[in-house]
């Protein structure tokens, strides 16, 4: 419920601060006095795209402030710590900025929060209930959280099913794919276990290719090294080292320091004989076999061959062969994967069957009781004999809202053919339709829905003498136990008021004015016949609001 609307700059409006009080509360004016501002500057606070050129001329922005109270079970879904919460809109020529409780918000904050605060109807809204798409939305909506429920279990299935469906799709386009790469990557996998590769192996290989190719000069050089170190006739280095050697050891006793070289000496002899040694295995292994070497280049190149394109080393290619048949795994696996996938969509379309069967049996159900409802609502707005039908269109394949399509219908007499409410209904008609199906909408719904406003801009449009007076008695059983705010133009339907304001501008100026009694007579005889000082127009007003003073009890 809205509580305080503070306005600054918007259009017309210079300023204005406008209190609301539980109830019917109608707004009237003349025409252009700034009514649709007030109306605007609400739907700012609810989340309503800003749009710049409404900034009264020449100021550079305009700022909307208001104050609602909440439901206090949704406060933790938003983070909000009371049920009274201001909401505020600044828009400049640039930008546009919302704060919820003085702290800066996305908008989209505010469109979420729209939900909790306050349904507003126009012709707009009109215009869009001539729409399928909006007549089943209404119905679902007519049954509440349960329905709701439904209707989110029927589109979770249809999406999982339009999931699998893609999936499938997919799969079955892969196929041909999916052949040519089994033909790529087989070989290759066939390849690398052939080889029978070991990590390092590659640069093992390269060093080997390397020696051979260079074996004589290896042979040269290594027999020179041999030489120097083995000699001829004791004159190698091993030799040379082990005489000295035994000519420190023979010394040692008569000075202990020669003892550590002694000691040294003896280690050289030993890492001497061990390099001799080495040496000589080396050059007996040396092989200039033309053959080993061209076996060497050859696996050389079949290695260099698989890497080429699929990894840096040995490792990563054995790595990129595991994965690669475990994907000609799955591949080889298609026939069953088919199936499985075959299988779950299967699985999901049953469940959209399911839900759907059991979503269009209570929307049937609905249905039915929402004409009854509507049509009483009707026969009260001077529609006596109209009827209010929903029908159902089965679809040859379920939809993303259910398997069949709503479209609502309205008789508006015995005699006349049924007509799509999108193209059969006249605007006072349809005006009816929608203030009925609000009505019935509204004492339907549960309680929480009490702490919203609803706001009806010019609901009465097209309609006029008895029709208008019963619209004004069901807009006032509507505000019993909600708030209710109207636009309006007709003096039937302000009669029913709890509260009535009055906008007026003189010159650039507007103001925003809560009426007395006895001026609201006034204002009700202006209505009537667009002069405030005929006598017989206040007359007829002050007789107006005194049938409605007596028929309140009943409404």
């Amino acid at each position: 419920m809205i509580e305080e609307l503070h306005i600054e700059n918007l259009g017309v409006l210079e300023s204005a601060h406008v209190e609301f009080a539980p109830g019917l509360t109608v707004l009237t004016g003349e025409t252009g006095a700034g009514k649709t501002m007030v109306l605007w500057s609400l739907q700012l606070l609810l989340g309503q795209r800003a749009d710049s050129s409404k900034i009264r001329a020449g100021q550079s922005q305009a700022v909307v402030d208001g104050v609602f109270t909440i439901d206090p079970n949704v406060l933790s879904e938003f983070d909000l710590e009371n049920e009274t919460v201001v909401v505020s809109r600044k828009v400049t020529q640039s930008r546009s900025r919302a704060y919820v409780d003085r702290r800066p918000a996305p908008v989209s904050l505010l469109e979420d929060l729209a939900s909790n605060l306050a349904v507003i109807h126009g012709q707009s809204v009109q215009i869009e209930l001539r729409s399928p798409r909006a007549q089943r939305e209404f119905l679902d909506k007519f049954g509440a959280a349960s329905q709701a429920g439904l209707v989110e279990s029927y589109k979770t299935a249809w999406n999982k099913a339009v999931e699998a469906k893609r999936t499938l799709d997919e799969f079955v386009q892969g196929l041909n794919e999916a052949e040519a790469e089994i033909a790529q990557l087989r070989p290759v996998v066939q390849k690398v276990r052939a080889l029978d590769l070991v990590a390092g192996e590659d640069e093992a290989l390269r060093l080997e290719a390397e020696r051979i190719t260079n074996v004589e000069e290896l042979r040269t050089g290594l027999a020179l090294a041999y030489r120097a170190l083995v000699g001829e006739d004791g004159t190698g280095a091993v030799d040379s080292v082990g005489l000295a050697a035994g000519q420190v050891s023979k010394l040692e006793g008569l000075d202990p320091k020669l003892s550590e070289i002694s000691r040294r000496l003896n280690a050289q002899i030993v890492e001497l004989e061990t390099v001799r040694d080495d040496l000589t295995e080396y050059l007996e292994g040396l092989n200039a076999d033309p053959s080993r070497l061209e076996y060497v280049h050859q696996r050389r190149r079949a290695i260099t061959s698989l890497l080429r394109g699929r990894a840096l080393d040995i490792p990563a290619l054995l790595k990129w062969t595991d994965e690669a048949e475990a994907r000609l795994d799955d591949l080889e696996r298609r026939d069953d994967r088919m199936a499985e996938l075959k299988a779950e969509l299967a699985r999901a379309q049953a469940k959209v069957l399911e839900i759907g069967r059991e979503l269009s049996n209570e929307r049937h159900r609905l249905a039915r009781r929402l004409e009854k409802l509507v049509d009483v609502e009707l026969a009260g707005l001077s529609m006596k004999d109209a009827r209010l039908l929903v029908e159902f269109k089965e679809r040859e394949k379920p939809g993303p809202n259910g398997l069949e399509d709503v479209e609502m219908l309205l008789q508006a007499h015995r005699d006349a053919n049924p007509a799509p409410l999108g193209s059969g209904a006249s605007g006072g008609e349809l005006s009816r339709v929608m203030l009925a199906l609000e009505v019935v909408l509204a004492e339907q719904s549960e309680a929480s829905a009490t702490h919203l406003t609803y706001v009806f801009d010019e609901v009465d449009a097209g309609v006029g003498g008895r029709a208008a007076r019963e619209v004004g008695k069901r807009l006032a059983r509507l505000a019993r136990d909600r708030q209710v705010l109207v636009v309006t133009h007709l003096a039937q339907v302000a009669a029913w008021a709890d509260s009535h304001l009055l906008i007026t501008k003189t010159g650039a100026t507007t103001e925003v004015t809560r009426l007395t009694e006895e001026d609201r007579i006034v204002e009700l005889a202006r209505m009537l016949s667009g002069s405030e000082s005929s006598e017989t127009a206040r007359a007829h007003a002050a007789e107006l609001r005194s049938e409605v003073k007596v028929a309140q009890s009943g409404v």
